[in-house]
């Protein structure tokens, strides 16, 4: 497994790192066409309804971080294979535009994959 740096969008990643948004919204105030990242995986995400959930109890990371686990390990979505694969082969950055990087679902994204990839 390769290098996996977790960032805002707003932050320079260095440029070896093959950036990938990973929220299930686009971020406001980014037109389309102006984006500087390669892809953007909203599959990876928390669902709709964890992230609303979270959104209404901000205090409750660790119940947050059970259910995204969770949702992770029952995800079938060909972006998460996508990921897997991108992290097997390239150092990447994960993205978001969360004000608050460390109580996002970033930390717990690379987590996931940074156990999974080693338990193959």
């Amino acid at each position: 497994m390769r290098a996996i740096l977790i960032a805002r969008i707003k932050e320079g990643t260095p440029s070896e790192f093959y950036r990938i948004l990973v929220d299930r919204l686009w971020p406001r105030g980014i037109r389309k066409d102006q984006t500087f990242w390669q892809e953007w995986l909203p599959e990876v995400a928390p669902s709709t309804q964890l992230r609303r959930y979270f959104h209404g109890h901000w205090d409750d990371l660790d119940t947050f971080r059970i259910r995204y686990l969770h949702e992770l390990r029952n995800n079938t979505s060909s972006q998460l294979q996508r990921l897997f694969t991108l992290v097997q082969t390239r150092p990447v950055a994960l993205l978001t535009f969360s004000r608050d990087i460390e109580r996002s679902q970033v930390p717990i994204l690379r987590e996931f994959l940074k156990r999974e990839a080693h338990d193959e």
